[in-house]
C-alpha cells in the first residue's frame, strides 16, 4: 500500500505519506498531505543545497517511523570525486501531523570546521482533489473542477480549492524566516515557493520549521483510554498497540481502520476494535458505540443500502458525496456491522454492567437486531446481493473483495449469499440483546430473540456443514453450498453458534497445515486450486482475523488451539511493532508458510500499515491467552496451560479495577483500589459526540 522507501504519519485523521527524502513530491505517487477524505497538499518539498557544492545532492542514511511521525536521516554527498571527500552535513527531517495539519522540522549539522552557508527552499502545491481522485490509492474517478487560489502571506502563502458545491478547503503555507518567492495558480494548481538562507557554525547544528495548517478542522470529541498490558514474551507491544490506536483516533472518537487509504470510520472495523479492547479500553467500546449509534439508518435509500436499524459500513468526507458523486457518507453496504454492532452492545453490558447501557443504546441494539430479524429468512439465516451500483460493493462481509467468496475450484459464489461468520454474529446479538431485555423487564420480547436463535443455530448446522471436511463452509449462495475450507468459522466459534459438540472438530480443522501458518491463519484454504496467498482475501492471513478466532478457541475451552493462534499472532505483531523502520500492526501478510518467506516480515502490497484492528488484535490475542470472562458480575480469568512467561493486565468490570496476573501456570484476578476509569453514572456521556462539520 506504501512504495517502497516511503513512510507515513498519522494523528487526529490527518496523514502525511512521504517519500524517500521525507518530503511530499509530484513524482512519487500516493505521497501527500490528506485529511477530510481530500488530498490538501500533493507537494510540500524542503529542498537543502549546500551552496559550496550545489550539485553534491543528499543521501538517505536511516528513518524512523512510529506514533510520534516519521523521522528520515539524510547525509551530504561527498562534494569531491574520491573516497575520502568529507561528507560536510548530517540533515534531518521530522515529520509530524495533529488535527491542524503538518509541522517539518528540518535540522542540520555541519561537521566541517568553518562556518557553512545552505539555501532552504519550501515548495508546496494543491489541486485539493478529494482521495477517490487520487490515483495509486483507489481507481482514479474523474476530476472535478475546482477554483484554485493562491494568497501572499508571511513567510509563505495561502493556497485554497472552491469546489462547485461551494465549500472552500484551504492549506496555508509557512517556512520560518523564509521570504515568499513564488506564488501562483491556473485552473488546475495552486503554489507557492519561499526560500531563506541558514549559516551553520562549524560542529553546530540550526533548525527551521515549515508548517502547513489545515482548514476546516473537525471538533475533536475528549475520549481518554488507557489500556495497561504486559507480557514478558512480547516486551513493549502492547504500548505500541496503544501508540497505533491512539494515532489513528479520529475526531469523532473511533479509531480510522487503517492508514492511508481508510482513515475514515468503518463500521466493522470500529466494533471490532472494541470488542478486542473491551476488557482493558471500554472507553474506547462505549466511544464507538456511542458514535455509530448515532449515525444508525432510520430510513431507506436504495443508493447508500441505508435501511431502518442498519449501522453504516463506512463514513467518508471531502466534496463528492455532497455533488452526488460518492454514496459513501454514509454507506451502509454491509451484512455484518448492525449484528456486530448489537453483540458488541450486549458485551459492554455485560462488562460494564447494565446499568451502563442507556435507554438511547439499548434503543439502538433493539433496533439493530430488529433488521437482524427482518432481512433473515425463515429460520433466521442472514444473506445479501450485491450493490447494484457503479460504486457499490459485491460482497458485505468484512472479505469484501470482488473475488473473495469462491469455491475451492476458483468458482465465484451467486448471489443472494449467506456468510459463515455472519451467521454467527447474528446469533450472538440475539443472545446477548435477549439478555438485556431480561434485564429489563421485556421477556415477550427476550424470548422472540431466544427462539429466533435457536432456528439460526439449527439451520447453521444443518445447512453449512460440510462432512467430508468436518468443519463449515465459507457460505452458502444460490446455488448450495460454498464448500470452501476458510477461516470464516473461526468468527463463528466466537459468536457461539457452533454446537458443542462440533467444535472440536471445526478447531482441529483451523489447525490443519493448509489453513495455520506461522503468521497465523490463511482466510482460505491452500489445498484449493483457487488459493492464492497473495490475493487480498483468498489465501492471505490477517491479523485480526486470527484473533478472532483464538477469541472463539477460548470460548470452547481449546487452550491447545489458543495458545498455537495467540503465540503466531503475538509474535508476527511483534516482529513488525520492533522494526524502527516501520509502523507495524499491517492490516495483512502474505500467506505463505515460514518455508517460503520470513513470515510477518514480508509486507503485502495490499496492505494498509497500521491498521486499527491489527493494533487491536494484540488485545484480542490477550483475551484468549487469559481466558477472560465473566461471571455474576466479576471478571475471570481462565489463561492456556501453556501459555509462556508472565501476564499482567488491569480490567475493567461493573465499575471496578482489577488486576489479573499470570505466571507459573495460573492466574490470580484480585480488585485494586482505585475505581475504573468507566464511569457508569454519568447520563451525559453519549452527547460526548458532536456533530462535525459536513464540509471537511
Amino acid at each position: 500500500m506504501i512504495p517502497d522507501g516511503c513512510a507515513l504519519a498519522v494523528r487526529d485523521g490527518v496523514v502525511c505519506v512521504v517519500g524517500e527524502a521525507g518530503d511530499v513530491r509530484p513524482d512519487r505517487l500516493k505521497t501527500g498531505l490528506y485529511a477530510n477524505d481530500t488530498q490538501y497538499l500533493e507537494e510540500f518539498s524542503v529542498r537543502v543545497t549546500d551552496r559550496d557544492a550545489p550539485e553534491s545532492g543528499w543521501d538517505r542514511l536511516d528513518r524512523r517511523v512510529g506514533s510520534d511521525g516519521v523521522a528520515t536521516v539524510l547525509v551530504g554527498g561527498a562534494p569531491g570525486e574520491g573516497r575520502g571527500d568529507a561528507r560536510r552535513f548530517l540533515l534531518q527531517k521530522a515529520v509530524s501531523v495533529d488535527g491542524n495539519g503538518v509541522i517539518v522540522e528540518t535540522t542540520l549539522r555541519n561537521y566541517t570546521s568553518d562556518e557553512r552557508a545552505v539555501d532552504v527552499e519550501l515548495t508546496a502545491a494543491s489541486a485539493f482533489r478529494h482521495v477517490f481522485e487520487c490515483p495509486g490509492y483507489f481507481v482514479a474517478r474523474d476530476p472535478v473542477e475546482r477554483e484554485v487560489t493562491a494568497a501572499d502571506r508571511e513567510s509563505g502563502a495561502r493556497l485554497a480549492g472552491t469546489s462547485p458545491d461551494g465549500t472552500t478547503r484551504s492549506a496555508t503555507i509557512q517556512l520560518d524566516g523564509a521570504r515568499t518567492a513564488a506564488v501562483e495558480a491556473d485552473c488546475e494548481i495552486a503554489k507557492t515557493t519561499a526560500e531563506r538562507t541558514l549559516q551553520i557554525p562549524s560542529g553546530e547544528s540550526v533548525s527551521v520549521v515549515a508548517t502547513a495548517k489545515l482548514r476546516p478542522t473537525r471538533e475533536r470529541v475528549d475520549l481518554e483510554f488507557d489500556p495497561s498490558v504486559s507480557m514478558a514474551s512480547v516486551p513493549n507491544l502492547f504500548a505500541a498497540a496503544e501508540d497505533t490506536l491512539r494515532a489513528l483516533m479520529l475526531p469523532e472518537g473511533v479509531p480510522g481502520a487503517g492508514a492511508p487509504r481508510f482513515v475514515a470510520p468503518f463500521g466493522r472495523d470500529a466494533l471490532l476494535v472494541g470488542l478486542q479492547t473491551l476488557p482493558f479500553a471500554p472507553d474506547l467500546t462505549r466511544s464507538a458505540l456511542t458514535y455509530f449509534a448515532g449515525r444508525q439508518a432510520s430510513t431507506a435509500d436504495p443508493d447508500t443500502l441505508a435501511k431502518p436499524g442498519k449501522i453504516p459500513h463506512e463514513g467518508r468526507r471531502g466534496d463528492l458525496p455532497a455533488l452526488g458523486r460518492s454514496i459513501r457518507s454514509p454507506y451502509y453496504g454491509t451484512v455484518d456491522a448492525t449484528p456486530l454492532f448489537a453483540a458488541l452492545v450486549a458485551a459492554y453490558g455485560e462488562w460494564a454492567g447494565e446499568q451502563a447501557i442507556t435507554d438511547e443504546l439499548y434503543a439502538a441494539a433493539v433496533d439493530a437486531v430488529e433488521w437482524t430479524i427482518a432481512v433473515g429468512d425463515e429460520d433466521g439465516v442472514l444473506w445479501y446481493e450485491p450493490h447494484d451500483h457503479e460504486h457499490g460493493l459485491t460482497h458485505q462481509g468484512w472479505k469484501d473483495s470482488a473475488r473473495a467468496i469462491a469455491r475451492p475450484d476458483g468458482t465465484a459464489a451467486a448471489p443472494p449469499i449467506a456468510l459463515a461468520e455472519v451467521q454467527g454474529y447474528a446469533y450472538r446479538a440475539l443472545r446477548g440483546v435477549s439478555e438485556l431485555a431480561a434485564g429489563r423487564g421485556d421477556d415477550e420480547f427476550g424470548a422472540r430473540l431466544d427462539e429466533r436463535a435457536t432456528r439460526l443455530r439449527g439451520a447453521f448446522d444443518r445447512e453449512f456443514w460440510l462432512p467430508d471436511e468436518n468443519c463449515y463452509a465459507l457460505a452458502l449462495d444460490a446455488d448450495g453450498t460454498v464448500d470452501a475450507v476458510a477461516s470464516n468459522q473461526g468468527h463463528a466459534l466466537w459468536g457461539g453458534i457452533v454446537p458443542a459438540e462440533r467444535a472440536d472438530n471445526v478447531i482441529d480443522r483451523l489447525l490443519r497445515p493448509d489453513m495455520l501458518t506461522d503468521a497465523g491463519l490463511r482466510t482460505f484454504s491452500a489445498s484449493h486450486d483457487a488459493f492464492d496467498p497473495l490475493s487480498y482475501h483468498r489465501g492471505s492471513v490477517w491479523p485480526h482475523d486470527t484473533s478472532i478466532a483464538a477469541m472463539g478457541c477460548a470460548r470452547y475451552g481449546r487452550e491447545d488451539a489458543a495458545s498455537a493462534l495467540v503465540d503466531r499472532g503475538l509474535d508476527v505483531l511483534a516482529t513488525g511493532a520492533t522494526d524502527p523502520g516501520r509502523w507495524g500492526f499491517p492490516e495483512l501478510l502474505v500467506g505463505l508458510d515460514g518455508t517460503d518467506v520470513d513470515a510477518g516480515r514480508v509486507q503485502h502490497p495490499d496492505s494498509c500499515e497500521p491498521a486499527a484492528w491489527s493494533a487491536g488484535s494484540a488485545f484480542g490475542f490477550a483475551q484468549a491467552a487469559l481466558g477472560l470472562d465473566v461471571e455474576n458480575g466479576t471478571p475471570v480469568a481462565d489463561p492456556a496451560a501453556s501459555l509462556d512467561g508472565t501476564m499482567e493486565a488491569t480490567l475493567h468490570c461493573r465499575g471496578r479495577r482489577y488486576t489479573v496476573r499470570y505466571g507459573d501456570g495460573s492466574a490470580v484476578v484480585a480488585p485494586s483500589c482505585s475505581p475504573s476509569a468507566t464511569a457508569t453514572d454519568d447520563p451525559e456521556r453519549d452527547s460526548d459526540h458532536p456533530e462535525v462539520t459536513i464540509d471537511g
